[in-house]
């Protein structure tokens, strides 16, 4: 067992609650009564063999699993079987149990049943007593009537209950699975040992030049931890926009991530380097809280063969009391079933946020969107981890999610297959809700079929990121459409995006690019618009008045 620190300092527990991510945030019993003795009654799990995990998890990548970073104790603890109860002088009681797990790197409890009185509390912190999270109450059971912790690092942690004495009814707890993880890929605050990147090296860092004018879509995706019945694994997915344009938080990711319905999700967002070449860390930012509201179930035996494979989650905390809410964005999509080359943004390994170009998008089939990778020189690919990442078309539109492939920076030749969102829209007319997007994405069937993104605050489609975008020249301006541009552009080839002045994309079409060239808009209504051009590796911009 871990050395038990006996004296805290206010200033340590204030910094710690500070920096938590939690809605309500306190201090155990114990961390203010030292006259409390910590001799706690400790359960040591069945240790795991971490070369057979492994060995397990190169089989499961062949085959198109998810990746996994933790497995799963199977145990049934309560206030009646197991721990310290101890009564007060003041009439309250107080509950411990310790739990370790050998050589876990971190770990997390899952409680089946949680039910307790207002004013109890409870929180889990490491052996050492160095993290903490809490305070948990009966707001942070989920839909499915599970409890999740939170991640404490290292291989042993303790849970703390106090029930006052004046309480209604006694609470009742069962604890029924612990979450050994046994790779270092988690990010836990005040945690040392944590935080390795395993991506391979041929994809880009989130904040690299080359995806300067993917800055909103590079903020709509995030990497989401599912916990379920055997372990705990990593998976991406895409805040998505839905017509009604209210900021409902859905997040659009695969169905072969679920690990059975007592799955829980944890949403990290803008997990990413702040430099390109993959130093300064961003601070941890999610939330911890999901619901499936509809999905397409996955055969990893049969594949592509059988569903478009996707998962639409909603975030059940709410995000705009988060400080980083401004910085959100909800993806467009277009489910009208044409593709173009866009974008792949995901979490490699579950790691830092990378982004990959695609060289060919081609339609397998009516289910699935078939990618082929540039090889000289690699510019990125996906990995395990990438798993329910979103594809974007030129448009800078979802049209599909990850859901398998054999790619990967040493096999760049290999193909990803990605599903169809236009397929999983009504997924072949099915009558059930929970078996297609339509119902939750166009709520009020409007039959929209694309859509632009949003940003937090309302604002719909380009917006104006000045500092990775440059400018060209467009004569006469005002005109009557038929417009000369002048720039001094990097590619020979790119393509051209026009959006009104509500945001909303009303042109888009490949052009031969040239220091000067004429561009064509007569058939637009008079009105003023905004010109992005995208030549792959950087975008301009300009704005044009057509009135006469």
């Amino acid at each position: 067992m871990k050395k038990i620190i006996l004296l805290i300092t206010f200033a340590f527990v204030a910094t710690f609650i500070a920096n938590a991510q939690r809605d309500i945030v306190g201090t155990p019993y114990t961390f203010n009564h030292n006259d409390i003795s910590l001799a706690v009654d400790r359960i040591d799990l069945p240790a795991f063999d971490k070369e057979e995990l492994m060995a397990e998890d190169a089989i499961r990548a062949k085959e198109g699993a998810p990746m996994r970073i933790g497995a799963m104790h199977h145990v049934s603890y309560n206030f009646n079987n197991s721990g310290r109860k101890d009564i007060l002088p003041d009439g309250s009681t107080l509950w411990r149990l310790t739990l370790h797990s050998p050589d876990a790197v971190a770990m997390a409890v899952f409680f089946s049943t949680f039910n307790i009185p207002e004013g109890a509390t409870m929180h889990i912190y490491s052996g050492d007593r160095k993290q903490l999270t809490g305070t948990y109450t009966v707001k942070d059971v989920e839909s499915n009537g599970v409890m999740p912790s939170e991640f404490i690092g290292g291989d042993e942690v303790t849970i703390e209950y106090h029930e006052p004495a004046d309480v209604p009814f006694h609470g009742v707890i069962e604890i029924d699975r612990v979450s050994h993880i046994y790779r270092t890929v988690l990010d836990i605050p005040g945690y040392t040992k944590g935080n390795v990147d395993e991506a391979e090296d041929c994809h880009y860092h989130a904040s690299c030049p080359e995806g300067a004018s993917w800055h909103d879509q590079i903020n709509s995706v995030v990497r989401i931890t599912i916990s379920g019945t055997s372990g705990t694994y990593f998976c991406s997915g895409a805040l998505i926009n839905n017509v009604r344009m209210d900021k409902t938080p859905y997040v659009l990711s695969a169905n072969h991530c679920l690990d059975g319905a007592s799955s829980t999700f944890r949403f990290d967002f803008f997990y990413q380097f702040l430099h390109c070449d993959g130093s300064g860390l961003s601070p941890a930012k999610y939330v911890q809280g999901g619901e499936i509201k509809a999905m397409i179930s996955y055969n990893s035996s049969t594949g592509t063969s059988t569903s478009s494979d996707f998962l639409l989650l909603l975030i059940t905390k709410d995000l705009s009391t988060r400080p980083w809410s401004d910085s959100l964005y909800f993806a467009g999509w277009d489910a009208g079933g044409s593709s173009s080359v866009g974008l792949a943004i995901h979490h490699p390994a579950g790691a830092r946020k990378r982004f990959s170009f695609p060289r060919q998008v081609f339609s397998y089939g009516n289910k699935y969107w078939g990618v082929n990778w540039y090889t000289n020189p690699n510019r990125g690919c996906t990995e395990q981890g990438s798993s329910g990442s979103p594809l974007f078309n030129a448009n800078k539109l979802i049209i599909g999610d990850l859901s398998s492939g054999s790619s990967s920076c040493d096999n760049p030749s290999g193909s990803d297959y990605y599903g169809k969102l236009s397929y999983s829209w009504t997924n072949n007319n099915n009558s059930n809700n929970a078996r297609k997007l339509k119902p939750w994405l166009d709520p009020d069937n409007t039959g929209t079929l694309s859509l632009p993104g949003m940003d937090f605050h309302g604002v719909v489609g380009v917006r104006d990121n000045s500092s990775h975008i440059r400018y060209f020249n467009v004569s006469p301006n005002p005109s009557n459409g038929n417009v000369t541009v002048k720039g001094s552009f990097s590619e020979n080839n790119g393509i051209c995006n026009v959006y009104n002045a509500m945001g909303m994309l009303v042109h888009s079409e490949d052009i031969s690019l040239a220091p000067t060239f004429n561009l064509n808009l007569s058939h637009l209504n008079h009105g003023i618009y905004f010109v992005e051009i995208n030549d792959g590796g950087q975008v301009y911009r300009s704005k044009v008045v057509i009135a006469q």
